[in-house]
Protein backbone atom coordinates (compact mmCIF):
# COMPACT_ATOMS: atom_id res chain seq x y z
CA UNK A 1 0.00 0.00 0.00
CA UNK A 2 1.39 3.42 -0.92
CA UNK A 3 0.88 6.56 1.09
CA UNK A 4 -1.40 9.14 -0.41
CA UNK A 5 0.52 12.24 -1.50
CA UNK A 6 -0.43 15.49 0.21
CA UNK A 7 -2.02 17.88 -2.24
CA UNK A 8 -2.84 21.56 -1.82
CA UNK A 9 -5.19 23.93 -3.54
CA UNK A 10 -3.64 27.29 -4.36
CA UNK A 11 -5.39 28.95 -1.42
CA UNK A 12 -4.28 26.18 0.97
CA UNK A 13 -0.68 26.50 -0.24
CA UNK A 14 -0.88 30.27 0.10
CA UNK A 15 -2.05 29.92 3.71
CA UNK A 16 0.61 27.31 4.48
CA UNK A 17 3.48 29.38 3.04
CA UNK A 18 2.31 32.91 3.77
CA UNK A 19 2.69 33.75 0.09
CA UNK A 20 -0.12 35.34 -1.83
CA UNK A 21 -2.14 33.44 -4.42
CA UNK A 22 -0.85 36.01 -6.92
CA UNK A 23 2.78 35.16 -6.04
CA UNK A 24 2.15 31.44 -6.41
CA UNK A 25 0.56 31.97 -9.82
CA UNK A 26 3.50 34.18 -10.83
CA UNK A 27 6.05 31.55 -9.75
CA UNK A 28 4.14 28.95 -11.73
CA UNK A 29 3.94 31.20 -14.81
CA UNK A 30 7.69 31.85 -14.59
CA UNK A 31 8.40 28.10 -14.50
CA UNK A 32 9.72 28.14 -10.95
CA UNK A 33 6.92 26.04 -9.46
CA UNK A 34 6.55 22.99 -11.63
CA UNK A 35 4.49 19.82 -11.69
CA UNK A 36 1.25 21.72 -11.07
CA UNK A 37 -1.75 19.64 -11.90
CA UNK A 38 -5.26 20.77 -12.65
CA UNK A 39 -8.52 19.28 -11.53
CA UNK A 40 -11.25 18.50 -14.06
CA UNK A 41 -12.68 21.95 -13.33
CA UNK A 42 -9.29 23.62 -13.97
CA UNK A 43 -8.26 24.36 -10.39
CA UNK A 44 -4.57 24.16 -9.58
CA UNK A 45 -3.41 21.30 -7.37
CA UNK A 46 0.06 21.33 -5.87
CA UNK A 47 1.67 18.05 -4.90
CA UNK A 48 4.93 17.27 -3.15
CA UNK A 49 7.02 17.95 -6.29
CA UNK A 50 5.42 21.39 -6.69
CA UNK A 51 6.01 22.19 -3.05
CA UNK A 52 9.64 21.02 -3.34
CA UNK A 53 10.18 23.47 -6.22
CA UNK A 54 8.63 26.25 -4.16
CA UNK A 55 10.77 25.46 -1.11
CA UNK A 56 13.89 25.47 -3.28
CA UNK A 57 12.94 28.83 -4.77
CA UNK A 58 12.22 30.32 -1.34
CA UNK A 59 15.56 29.05 -0.06
CA UNK A 60 17.35 30.73 -2.96
CA UNK A 61 15.34 33.91 -2.44
CA UNK A 62 16.34 33.94 1.23
CA UNK A 63 19.95 33.59 0.07
CA UNK A 64 19.56 36.92 -1.79
CA UNK A 65 19.40 35.24 -5.18
CA UNK A 66 17.42 37.44 -7.55
CA UNK A 67 14.20 36.19 -9.09
CA UNK A 68 15.88 36.27 -12.51
CA UNK A 69 18.68 34.05 -11.18
CA UNK A 70 16.18 31.69 -9.54
CA UNK A 71 14.35 31.41 -12.85
CA UNK A 72 17.67 30.80 -14.64
CA UNK A 73 18.45 28.04 -12.14
CA UNK A 74 15.12 26.31 -12.72
CA UNK A 75 15.44 26.79 -16.49
CA UNK A 76 18.90 25.22 -16.31
CA UNK A 77 17.57 22.11 -14.59
CA UNK A 78 15.63 21.27 -17.76
CA UNK A 79 18.94 20.98 -19.61
CA UNK A 80 19.96 18.10 -17.37
CA UNK A 81 23.60 17.19 -16.89
CA UNK A 82 24.89 19.80 -19.33
CA UNK A 83 23.85 22.46 -16.79
CA UNK A 84 25.34 20.81 -13.69
CA UNK A 85 28.40 23.08 -13.59
CA UNK A 86 26.22 26.19 -13.88
CA UNK A 87 23.82 24.96 -11.18
CA UNK A 88 26.73 24.11 -8.91
CA UNK A 89 28.13 27.64 -9.30
CA UNK A 90 24.71 29.12 -8.55
CA UNK A 91 24.41 27.01 -5.39
CA UNK A 92 27.91 27.97 -4.30
CA UNK A 93 27.02 31.65 -4.73
CA UNK A 94 23.82 31.16 -2.73
CA UNK A 95 25.86 29.47 0.01
CA UNK A 96 28.36 32.31 0.01
CA UNK A 97 25.50 34.81 0.33
CA UNK A 98 24.08 32.87 3.28
CA UNK A 99 27.48 32.71 4.99
CA UNK A 100 27.86 36.48 4.58
CA UNK A 101 24.42 36.95 6.10
CA UNK A 102 25.27 34.57 8.93
CA UNK A 103 28.46 36.50 9.64
CA UNK A 104 26.56 39.79 9.69
CA UNK A 105 23.88 38.39 11.97
CA UNK A 106 26.54 37.01 14.33
CA UNK A 107 28.18 40.47 14.53
CA UNK A 108 24.83 42.12 15.15
CA UNK A 109 23.92 39.56 17.80
CA UNK A 110 27.20 40.20 19.62
CA UNK A 111 26.52 43.92 19.56
CA UNK A 112 22.95 43.51 20.82
CA UNK A 113 24.12 41.13 23.58
CA UNK A 114 26.79 43.66 24.56
CA UNK A 115 24.21 46.42 24.81
CA UNK A 116 21.83 44.18 26.78
CA UNK A 117 24.60 43.42 29.27
CA UNK A 118 25.52 47.09 29.57
CA UNK A 119 21.91 48.17 29.94
CA UNK A 120 21.47 45.59 32.72
CA UNK A 121 24.47 47.22 34.44
CA UNK A 122 22.81 50.62 34.03
CA UNK A 123 19.54 49.29 35.52
CA UNK A 124 21.41 47.85 38.51
CA UNK A 125 23.26 51.13 38.97
CA UNK A 126 19.97 53.05 38.90
CA UNK A 127 18.44 50.68 41.49
CA UNK A 128 21.33 51.41 43.83
CA UNK A 129 20.97 55.18 43.36
CA UNK A 130 23.88 55.61 40.96
CA UNK A 131 23.90 57.33 37.57
CA UNK A 132 23.08 54.72 34.91
CA UNK A 133 24.92 56.76 32.28
CA UNK A 134 28.13 56.35 34.25
CA UNK A 135 27.55 52.60 34.65
CA UNK A 136 27.19 52.14 30.89
CA UNK A 137 28.40 55.24 29.04
CA UNK A 138 27.87 53.83 25.53
CA UNK A 139 24.10 54.33 25.71
CA UNK A 140 23.14 57.48 27.57
CA UNK A 141 20.37 60.05 27.55
CA UNK A 142 21.98 61.29 24.32
CA UNK A 143 21.49 57.90 22.63
CA UNK A 144 24.25 55.58 21.49
CA UNK A 145 27.33 57.70 22.04
CA UNK A 146 29.99 55.22 20.95
CA UNK A 147 30.35 51.70 19.68
CA UNK A 148 32.45 48.94 21.20
CA UNK A 149 35.35 47.36 19.36
CA UNK A 150 35.81 43.71 18.50
CA UNK A 151 38.58 42.10 20.52
CA UNK A 152 40.84 39.39 19.08
CA UNK A 153 38.93 36.76 21.03
CA UNK A 154 35.71 37.80 19.27
CA UNK A 155 34.26 39.55 22.31
CA UNK A 156 33.21 43.17 22.37
CA UNK A 157 34.84 45.69 24.63
CA UNK A 158 34.02 49.37 25.14
CA UNK A 159 36.51 51.66 23.50
CA UNK A 160 35.39 55.22 22.97
CA UNK A 161 38.17 55.95 20.44
CA UNK A 162 37.47 53.27 17.82
CA UNK A 163 34.47 52.56 15.67
CA UNK A 164 33.07 49.05 15.56
CA UNK A 165 35.16 47.75 12.65
CA UNK A 166 32.89 44.85 11.74
CA UNK A 167 30.37 47.25 10.23
CA UNK A 168 32.91 48.55 7.72
CA UNK A 169 32.25 45.56 5.44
Amino acid sequence: MTEKETRYTISALARKTGLSVHTLRFYEKEGIIRHVERTASGRRVYGEDSVACLIGALCLKQARVSLAQIKAFFDATVKGEESLALRLEMMKQARSNLLDMQEGLARSLKLVDFFIEGTCQAVEAMKSGKDPDEAFPLITRAGITALPTMMEDGKLAPDMTEIFSAFDK
